[in-house]
């Protein structure tokens, strides 16, 4: 008996298109209200704690990771709106706050896991970032001349040329290597927790199931289908980079419709598993 064929990456996203375009108000409606929140609170907490000191710089760090895990409950929310969308059925902007009522011990306990590993994955950029701090501070040529612009390199004399070009080669030199550890520390961070991606759509179709079952499952799902969900995350950047010279204005488009796609890619998952267990 033929096996069952996953559906191609290419017709995962021309469905989500489709479905994007029908419900686009309630998908983007979603992403920008969980951003706002999980933003917000975010700020919130490093607003009130200073990094100043060691002590502060880990509270600061614990307490992003609390929100981080507490932000699974927004995403399990967004992918119930996503999961009814791609059944053809109506949803509103409650449902984002469904994970707030059924199974959050169990959503947090897995948020958690997720955000452990994201943050630690994120430590090299954070140290990066400090590093990166000290360097522009350590330039006075550039703190000295910031209302005054261009001027020594266009009114200066030979000293002033180069004195300015070496401090803007020392900051380029510095950003680039911050730009490539972050993008390295995403790669990872991404790569690592591809194998929990199915997670809260388990809680939302299998709700009876503890943990470690959700867990186990997720695992068993992503086994040999890993690297199709990374080159389907891998087609949507040139998207995003098209995006950054637009200001960013597509990302209003291309993030329901990023979302939408990874909903069919699980859909299209848990489809062929059922097949191949009734075939058996």
């Amino acid at each position: 008996m033929q096996q069952p064929q996953y559906k191609s990456n290419f017709e995962l996203k021309l469905m989500a298109k489709i479905q994007t375009s029908q419900r686009f108000g309630i998908l983007f409606g979603a992403i920008i209200l969980k951003f706002i929140i999980t933003s917000l609170t975010a700020d919130l907490v490093t607003s009130l704690v200073s990094t100043k000191s060691a002590m502060g710089y880990v509270t600061n760090y614990i307490l992003l990771f609390v929100v981080n895990a507490a932000a699974s409950l927004l995403s399990v929310g967004a992918s119930f709106i996503f999961l009814k969308t791609a059944c053809n059925m109506k949803s509103t902007l409650e449902d984002l706050f469904c994970g707030f009522r059924k199974n959050t011990l169990k959503i947090l306990e897995i948020g958690a896991v997720i955000a452990l590993i994201e943050s630690i994955c994120i430590i090299p950029f954070d140290i990066a970032s400090v590093q990166y701090t000290n360097v522009v501070d350590a330039i006075p040529f550039l703190s000295e001349n910031t209302i005054s612009g261009f001027s020594p390199f266009l009114y200066g004399n030979l000293a002033n040329n180069e004195e300015f070009l070496e401090a803007y080669s020392v900051l380029y030199s510095a950003t680039m290597k911050l730009c490539v550890i972050m993008v390295v520390c995403t790669v990872i961070s991404l790569v690592l927790t591809l194998p929990f991606f199915p997670a809260f759509f388990m809680i939302l179709d299998f709700p009876d199931w503890n943990v470690s079952t959700v867990l186990k499952r997720s695992f068993e799902v992503m086994h040999g289908n890993k690297l199709r969900l990374f080159l389907l995350y891998l087609s949507f950047v040139p998207s995003f980079l098209l995006s950054a010279f637009a200001c960013g204005i597509p990302l209003i488009w291309i993030l329901p419709y990023m979302n939408m796609a990874t909903t069919n890619f699980y859909l299209d998952l848990m489809a062929v598993r059922n097949k191949s267990i009734n075939s058996i």
